[in-house]
């Protein structure tokens, strides 16, 4: 769990009409410690002419010399609240393994009056006493810092975050603007999503674009009406806007607000206000009145976007504004912000929010990049992060990880299946220069198809180190990728007669063998569910059938026999006494251990002979009956027994007596196409 520091900046009055003035008074709140009074050590015009520097309207050298005292200037203000250097000097998190980890610290700072938004504390160096001290706060690697920003009428309300991203792209370039990189933008999201895409090399264009328009959606020339219908139209989880910052002026006040395009202004330009934009992100949904659509993340690309502008009206920055809506995470920027930066920022923020990563820890990792990258612009220093999260967010952050890790799982050996399918069904229909072309790009698909899961994997299992109270949840989907895996490279290499003494026999083997270990550590982490049990007999019957395991098994506590009635009884009560979802899983075990009991030494006669088969199908009907025709538990029980007929049995090689009965639990079990299941 990520180590929280919170940090209030208080005044009295309103958080509008009043300018920064070494006479003001600041309360200064961090955590427990006691209130400190701070004073900032300038006027308002004197920092106005320094964020001009921000702003690139000072040459080279002048902006070099501002940058650097406006940072250490602000690194003096955090260093005068001793509760805040107390609290980032504690003691680094050390890791299972014994060595010390660079464990990000979130800070959050808490301020509503205008004037404060002003002060870029992102740029801060690190004072003495500070982790880093001398340093860029936001950069030094003694103590990494995440500071994200939010008002005290922003409460953490609950939320839900996404594991199934559904992406908005809005961009917009307005005559006589220059053209934002909108491709290279649209290239970095695609290319994120690339993992979550079931596009097999046979579909043709049209169904490759529907594919990818589940997950991406793209608005050119973005308007307000459009984005509004955008909104209404679909529930987005992220919406990512590209387009320029531009000022607006009004007698009494000035701001920044984002150019739109428009048919109603003569120029085909309008420019949207942080509280128009956070009007239309937040639109009531079409036919559903009450409801009002809600972005978990937006993401500003545009200069400028987190630039409060004047303080002597109401209101504040693009992202202030889009904050106090309701959106419980906004990234912008507060300057300038380079086009080569931005496509950073999209890009790293992206790949990292679509497999569950915490978004804190992305954010001090690209501004590093940008910082490295750039060496003539801040656009490290121009991202300002708004954040609003529920107290349960590591917990919400690890469930998003394991679903996207399963989905990229799911959709890559989908992909494989299917290009085995079609090879396997077309290649004896070729002519040889065909087929040795066929036989190569199966090849390469499912290497593709491989590597994906591959990785997928690697990231459930860091999960582990980062997430402990989950390893029992994480091994049993690994003992499940492994398992599927090891039927991918059945059907790929070993048709006709397995050879468990050729490479991708022996590879086979092995991933059977680690399935079976994970099933086994899973139900002893975490004895809740039977369903772990019962892949453990299946695969220890198979392994046995292949001569790989000794029968009986030489562990006391591997007893097939006591296993088998004690998975059985504890589904019996499942089925009886558990909820829906419950009850499901458990009438799929029942099919399961009645569909494996004849090959189960020692069990009672109850458990034998016609009485089996009986048994068997009756729980096939009652999970179809309670789930429905179409329903994941039907799929996964149905997938299973495909599993025994077209796998098992084949490659045992007449070891196993239940194709008949597996036939007919075919017949209960109806085929559908694999629904959306959260992990």
């Amino acid at each position: 769990m990520m180590r929280k520091i919170t940090l209030e900046l208080l005044r009295h009055g309103p958080p509008h009409n009043q300018l920064l003035s070494p006479l003001t008074e600041y309360i200064a709140l961090c955590e427990n410690h006691s209130a400190v009074t701070l004073h900032v050590p300038f006027e308002h015009n004197q920092m106005l002419y320094r964020l001009r520097a921000l702003s690139y309207q000072l040459g080279p050298e002048a902006r070099e010399f501002q940058m650097g005292d406006t940072a250490r200037v602000l690194g003096q203000l955090l260093g005068e609240i001793p509760g805040l250097t107390a609290d980032l000097n504690r003691q680094k998190t050390s890791t299972s393994d014994g060595s010390t980890a660079e464990q990000v610290t979130h800070l959050r700072l808490i301020m509503s009056a205008s004037e404060l938004a002003l002060l870029p504390f992102e740029l801060a160096t690190a004072p003495n006493g500070f982790p880093g001290a001398g340093q860029a706060l936001s950069l030094q690697t003694e103590q990494p810092v995440c500071i994200t920003r939010e008002t005290r009428r922003v409460p953490q309300e609950y939320m839900r975050w996404p594991r199934r991203p559904h992406i908005l792209f809005a961009f917009a370039s307005p005559p006589d603007m220059e053209a934002v990189p909108a491709e290279a933008h649209l290239l970095a999201l695609r290319e994120a999503l690339t993992p979550w895409l079931a596009l097999s090399d046979d579909y043709d264009e049209e169904k490759r674009l529907a594919i990818v328009g589940k997950r991406l959606s793209v608005l050119p020339n973005a308007s307000a009406e459009s984005l509004e219908a955008a909104c209404a139209k679909n529930d987005y989880t992220h919406v990512h806007i590209l387009a320029h910052g531009i000022q607006t002026n009004t007698p009494y006040d000035s701001r920044f607000g984002l150019a739109f395009h428009s048919d109603r202004h003569p120029d085909g330009m309008e420019a949207i206000s942080g509280d128009r934009l956070a009007t239309i992100l937040r639109t009531p949904r079409h036919n559903q009145p009450g409801r009002f659509t809600r972005p978990a993340v937006v993401t500003l690309a545009s200069c400028n976007a987190g630039n409060v502008g004047s303080v002597t009206g109401v209101g504040a920055s693009i992202a202030h504004a889009l904050h106090e809506a309701g959106v419980p995470l906004v990234i912008a920027s507060q300057y300038p912000l380079s086009f080569g930066g931005s496509v950073v920022f999209v890009k790293d923020m992206y790949e990292g929010l679509l497999w569950g990563e915490d978004p804190r820890k992305l954010v001090v990792g690209m501004r590093r990049r940008l910082h490295s990258y750039f060496k003539d612009k801040h656009d490290w220093a121009s991202i300002v992060t708004y954040a609003s999260l529920p107290p349960n967010f590591d917990a919400q952050l690890a469930d998003a990880r394991i679903q996207q890790s399963m989905d990229c799982i799911s959709i890559a050996l989908s992909i494989a299946d299917r290009a085995m399918s079609a090879f396997l069904t077309s290649d004896s229909l070729l002519p040889p220069t065909a087929s040795s072309a066929d036989k190569h790009a199966h090849r390469d698909a499912l290497a593709r198809a491989q590597q994906q899961v591959t990785d997928a994997k690697a990231r459930l299992q860091l999960a582990i180190d980062e997430y402990p109270e989950q390893e029992a949840r994480i091994l049993e989907l690994l003992a499940s990728t492994e398992k599927r895996e090891a039927q991918m490279i059945y059907h790929s290499t070993q048709q006709g007669k397995f050879d468990p003494g050729s490479k991708e026999g022996l590879q086979l083997i092995n991933k059977l063998e680690t399935s079976r270990n994970h099933y086994w550590s899973s139900y002893l982490k975490q004895r809740k569910s039977p369903s772990q049990l019962v892949q453990f007999l299946s695969l220890t019957l198979l392994l046995q059938h292949l001569g790989r395991l000794p029968r009986p098994l030489d562990q006391p506590d591997q007893d097939m026999t006591s296993i088998w009635l004690s998975a059985h009884v504890q589904s019996l009560n499942d089925a009886d006494h558990g909820e829906q979802c419950t009850r499901a899983w458990a009438y799929g075990n029942l099919t399961e251990l009645y569909l494996i009991a004849r090959h189960i030494d020692g069990l009672p006669p109850a458990f034998c002979g016609d009485q089996i088969t009986n048994k068997a199908l009756e729980a096939a009907r009652k999970l179809v009956s309670l789930t429905g025709s179409t329903s994941f538990e039907v799929f996964s029980m149905r997938r299973q027994v495909v599993r025994y007929l077209n796998w098992f049995v084949p490659m045992a090689a007449g070891a196993y007596d239940i194709e008949a009965l597996a036939r007919q639990l075919l017949t209960v079990l109806p085929a559908c196409d694999e629904p959306d299941w959260d992990y």
